[in-house]
């Protein structure tokens, strides 16, 4: 069980961080005002629509 928990954060790790750091941006970005909520998540939406795409070849 251990092998597979670290195969999974090994595998999937960085994934796993750089998309908790976007809703944490985005969440901060709504406490701070809802216009600039949205502009945040759309803009990070972008952003893991492109770097997705580049992954893929």
């Amino acid at each position: 069980m251990a092998k597979i928990i670290g195969n999974l954060f090994s595998n999937w790790g960085t994934v796993m961080l750089f998309v908790i750091g976007l809703a944490l941006i985005a969440l901060a970005a709504f406490t701070f005002n809802i216009v600039i909520g949205y502009l945040v998540a759309g803009i990070e939406t972008c952003l893991a629509a492109y770097i997705l795409d580049k992954e893929r070849g």
